[in-house]
């Protein structure tokens, strides 16, 4: 989810709003609210034992879905690699979003110039 909403969001942003920090603060503050949604639906799937989204894969997100009680066992190598996955759409989210907002206001720049003159 993360994936498919952070260039839509981070060029959206970029576009919309003139400071880099603030853009990058307001990125950050949506991603947050998703990455905490799709965490929420990517646990929940693999506690009910479907696999991936759809039952698109026999293994869920954190290895093979819980059959016993209290405390789950999952594989923490796959746990680290779905927040280290995370944190680099995060990164990338934020570069594109700084990125646009530069573009946007040397093109605004720019353009100002050329009436100037």
């Amino acid at each position: 989810m993360n994936l498919l909403v952070t260039p839509v969001v981070s060029v959206l942003i970029g576009l919309f709003v003139r400071s880099r920090l603030l853009a990058a603060i307001l990125y950050l503050s949506i991603a947050a609210i998703l990455f905490t949604f799709q965490t929420l639906t990517v646990l929940l799937v693999w506690l009910g034992g479907e696999g991936g989204f759809g039952g698109s894969a026999e293994q869920g997100a954190f290895g093979p879905g819980p059959t016993g009680g209290l405390p789950l066992q999952f594989d923490e190598g796959e746990l680290w690699a779905y927040g280290l996955v995370n944190v680099g759409i995060l990164l990338v989210g934020v570069a594109l979003t700084i990125l646009v907002v530069t573009l946007r206001n040397r093109s605004r720049a720019k353009h100002a110039d050329v009436t100037a003159a």
